[in-house]
């Protein structure tokens, strides 16, 4: 169970099919479904395109590697980009009342969706841990409700400023 699987494509932005077929193709090996599925490509096509934008600025030349190991408490996703990296800690916090910017939010998001964001590589690397304990309605509804307080909150001050 502990086999590592992975894909590797060129940086473009038309290579993510084959990372949207693998991801269904592990989804359906592990029977992950409905809101969890979601979950899981929403974050991993997130991190997949900040690693082509802001990882490989968009250079053709480089690869992203998306890799998957499921244990027996979960399921890993890592996507890793040829890039410098980056500082996450530096990322501004789109929660934050003074918040102004239009960077960060796609980290909050996949940090929302996942169970664990762990950054490696000096942030060149990102992996997403998904707790097979935690794949069940109960999370799903504080994942949702946390989203939908923080959509509420980002459209009231857009409206308000």
């Amino acid at each position: 169970m502990n086999n590592i699987q992975q894909v590797k494509v060129k940086s473009q932005e038309n290579e993510i099919h084959k990372v949207l077929q693998f991801i269904e193709q592990i989804c359906d090996e592990n029977n992950i479904y409905n809101s969890y599925y979601a979950n899981v490509v929403t974050t991993i096509t997130e991190a997949f395109n900040n690693a082509i934008e802001h990882g490989n600025n968009f250079d053709s030349n480089k690869y992203v590697t998306v890799s998957f190991q499921a244990k027996n408490d979960g399921l890993t996703f890592c996507i890793e980009d040829q890039g410098n990296g980056f500082n996450p800690t530096k990322v501004s916090n789109p929660t934050d009342s003074n918040y102004e910017g239009e960077s960060g939010r796609g980290l909050f998001l996949m940090g929302l969706l996942s169970d664990k964001m762990i950054f490696e590589n000096n942030g060149s690397k990102v992996c997403f841990k998904f707790l097979i304990s935690n794949m069940n309605k109960d999370v799903y509804d504080q994942r949702k409700d946390r989203l939908q307080a923080f959509l509420g909150q980002n459209i009231h001050t857009k409206i308000t400023n």
